[in-house]
């Protein structure tokens, strides 16, 4: 059994599991092994395909790809529409604008607040410190990290 049962993928525990020479893939990798079934957005998958292409190359973006596919054709990813939740990620991204010096929260990282909530978990794999500030909108106190709250 999972430690836990789902998680949301953030763009950053993306990027870094699929960057081995990153000094926090073996973590990465490490917190992707204890879950169970890890849920992708469209807007996550549309940043990591950017941020490989353009930082390692296109290779290691299909390669990425091809993973991701793969683990969603073996039902432990999941790739949600995302239409049925964007109002609740727009509510979000009201809530936090004035927070991050006014830059607030972008449309990636409100959908994935809006995708726990529909995916009942607290659990986000992500090392990214905005989502320490932000709630879950299903009345639990904080979000756990993943790595980093292991």
């Amino acid at each position: 059994m999972a430690d836990f049962p789902v998680a949301i993928a953030d763009t950053n525990a993306l990027y870094r599991l699929f960057t081995p020479k990153d000094p926090r893939h073996a973590a990465h990798r490490e917190a992707l092994a204890r879950m169970g079934h890890l849920v992708v957005s469209p807007m996550v998958l549309t940043e990591l395909d950017y941020l490989l292409t353009s930082r390692v190359g296109a290779r290691a973006a299909m390669n990425a790809l091809d993973f991701i596919a793969g683990q969603t054709e073996a039902r432990r990813f999941e790739i949600p529409e995302t239409g049925p939740h964007l109002r609740a990620a727009m509510a979000v991204m009201r809530g936090y604008a004035d927070t991050d010096g006014g830059a607030g929260a972008g449309l990636a990282d409100a959908m994935n607040v809006a995708l726990a909530a529909a995916f009942r978990t607290t659990s986000l794999f992500t090392t990214d410190g905005h989502f320490r500030m932000m709630r879950p909108l299903t009345g639990e106190p904080a979000f756990r990290l993943l790595p980093d709250d292991l």
